[in-house]
C-alpha cells in the first residue's frame, strides 16, 4: 500500500501542475480578450465623435445635443483608463495617468456645458469676455491634463513601444495649431484674415485626424491583441 502511495503522489502533483497551468491559460484568455474589447470599443467611440461632428450644426438645436460629442469623447478616455474589468488599461491603472485621463475626460463633458451656459447668457454680447476667459482656461486645463496623460501612457508600457508615443504627437499637433492660431490673432483687429483662416483648417484637420488616427490605431492593436500577434 505505501508503495502505491509513493506511486500516485507524481501522478498528483502533474495534475496539478496541469491543472494550474489551464488556470493560467484561460485567465490569460479572459485579460486579453477583456483588454482587446477596452481597446475595441474605445476606438469605435473615438471614430463615432468624428461622425458625429459632422451632424453637430443639426445637433445644437436638440437641448443637450451639442454635449453628446464630448460625452462618447469622454467615455472613450474613462474606457482607455480603466479597461474592462480591470484590463486593457492604458495606463496600466497607474494613479497618474489614470487620474489625468479621467479628470480630463470629466472637463471635456463640464466644459461643453459651461460653454453653452456662458454663451446663452450672453446672447446679446458679440464676443463676451465671460466666453473668452473660459476658452483660454479650457485650452490650458485640457493641454496640462492631455500632457500629464500620454506621457504616462508612454510611460505605462502598455501601449506596443513603436506605438506608444502616437498619442502625445496627436496632442503635440493640436497643441502647435492653437498656439500658431492665437499668435496670428493677437493684434489682429480686422477680423479673420486669410491667414487665420487657414490656420484654423489645418488646426480643425488636426484635431480630426488625430482622433481618427487614435481610434484606428486602437481598433487595430485590439484586433492584433485579439489575435495573439
Amino acid at each position: 500500500m505505501k508503495c502505491a502511495r509513493i506511486a500516485t503522489e507524481p501522478e498528483s502533483a502533474t495534475a496539478l501542475s496541469t491543472l494550474g497551468s489551464m488556470v493560467e491559460a484561460r485567465e490569460s484568455h479572459h485579460s486579453e480578450s477583456d483588454a482587446s474589447s477596452a481597446w475595441l470599443i474605445g476606438g469605435a467611440l473615438l471614430l463615432a465623435t468624428v461622425t458625429i461632428g459632422v451632424a453637430q450644426p443639426a445637433l445644437s438645436l436638440i437641448p443637450l445635443g451639442a454635449s453628446l460629442r464630448p460625452a462618447l469623447f469622454s467615455t472613450a478616455l474613462l474606457v482607455f483608463a480603466f479597461g474592462i474589468r480591470g484590463f486593457g488599461s492604458v495606463t496600466a491603472r497607474r494613479p497618474l495617468g489614470t487620474i489625468a485621463l479621467t479628470l480630463l475626460a470629466a472637463w471635456l463633458l463640464l466644459g461643453s456645458v459651461l460653454q453653452d451656459i456662458i454663451a446663452s447668457s450672453f446672447s446679446n454680447d458679440s464676443l463676451p469676455a465671460g466666453l473668452m476667459a473660459f476658452g483660454y482656461v479650457d485650452s490650458y486645463v485640457k493641454f496640462a491634463l492631455a500632457l500629464v496623460a500620454v506621457v504616462q501612457i508612454a510611460r505605462a508600457g502598455v501601449v506596443p513601444a513603436r506605438w506608444k508615443w502616437v498619442p502625445a504627437g496627436v496632442v503635440g499637433v493640436a497643441s502647435v495649431s492653437w498656439l500658431l492660431i492665437e499668435i496670428v490673432s493677437v493684434g489682429n483687429t480686422e477680423g479673420f484674415g486669410l491667414g487665420t483662416v487657414a490656420l484654423l483648417s489645418v488646426d480643425a484637420l488636426a484635431r480630426v485626424g488625430g482622433t481618427v488616427l487614435l481610434g484606428v490605431l486602437a481598433i487595430v492593436l485590439a484586433d492584433r491583441l485579439r489575435n495573439g500577434s
